[in-house]
């Protein structure tokens, strides 16, 4: 940038101060308003990422179990063979053989302090099973519905389950918060961006007679919307810092008193503040309703003039 295009952006940031120094209350009830808005998306924004965090955790522990009938194990070479068979299926991350020994030992032990109602059997009624961990790219519904179709076709195996049913209803419910959230998101972003001109309006005809002065002595049309343009991103930068101000302080006070309930919600899913991207994208929202607010006072203003 040039000298004269430097001085111009300096003399522009000067009159943008004296303006928001002139008009302290518009300002005020202007930042105040895209705050509540922008704590609103905040809101949203922090519910959509923490249920993402269950369909992650979800994911990682989402498998197909492959079963044989009781006491139908295959011989050791046959196992083999069906083993290597499965890893060559497409999808397959890693697989595992939990014999049914195995299977009882992992019964006592998540019955705990009740195991002794499994030690009076006279024989072990689990099966042996294979768990089958599908690849982290692969692990949508249809996906892993191939997989267990796939699994269930080989020779000696009995019954496939697969826990993707909750997963499904899982991710419709998402699916709809998020086209809820973006009807939403729209609808805020129209009404304070209304909110933000019309109260801009005010602050331009508060300054009207220097606009005046500054066209009369030759200023061009960006000398004289630049200072108003750096008073919608100064609103939107305070909007914004406040608003992640103060849904941190929510969250903050509020997990002691309901973090319970919301892991046991999340499925027992560490819940989490907003991530970088989250906090970016509130910011540049708050940018974008300051700059778009200022934008359609200007023209609505030229309008009149």
């Amino acid at each position: 940038m040039d000298l004269s295009g430097l001085r111009r952006a300096r003399a522009a940031a000067r009159s943008a101060v004296r303006g928001l120094r002139a008009t302290p209350l518009i300002f005020l009830a202007c930042s105040g308003t895209l705050t509540a808005g922008l704590l609103l998306l905040g809101v949203y924004l922090l519910v959509l990422d923490n249920m993402r965090s269950v369909l992650d955790q979800v994911g990682e522990d989402l498998s197909v179990a492959a079963y044989f009938a009781p006491g139908g194990a295959p011989a050791d070479g046959d196992l083999s063979a069906l083993l290597e068979k499965i890893r060559a299926l497409e999808g397959v991350g890693s697989v595992q053989y939990v014999s049914a020994e195995d299977a009882l030992k992992q019964l006592r032990r998540s019955l705990g302090s009740e195991a002794s109602l499994v030690e009076g059997l006279q024989r072990n009624p689990l099966p042996a099973s294979v768990q089958i961990q599908p690849k982290a790219d692969r692990r949508s519904a249809g996906e892993i519905r191939a997989l267990a179709d796939r699994v269930a076709a080989l020779q000696g195996v009995e019954e496939v389950r697969y826990g993707v049913e909750w997963v499904e209803g899982y991710t419709r419910i998402l699916r709809a918060v998020r086209w809820v959230g973006l009807f939403l998101g729209g609808f805020l972003v129209l009404v304070l961006g209304a909110i933000v001109a019309g109260t801009l309006r005010l602050a331009l005809h508060a300054r009207e007679e220097e606009i005046r002065i500054q066209r009369l002595v030759g200023a061009n049309t960006l000398f004289v919307r630049l200072p108003f343009y750096l008073e919608g991103i100064a609103q939107g930068v305070v909007a914004a810092s406040v608003a992640l101000a103060l849904l941190y302080g929510l969250y903050a006070l509020g997990l002691p008193l309901v973090g319970e309930p919301l892991r046991f919600l999340l499925g027992h899913a560490e819940p989490r503040f907003l991530g970088a991207g989250e906090v970016l994208l509130l910011i540049v929202a708050g940018v974008g309703l300051g700059l778009g607010g200022a934008a359609v006072s200007l023209v609505q203003m030229d309008e009149e003039a």
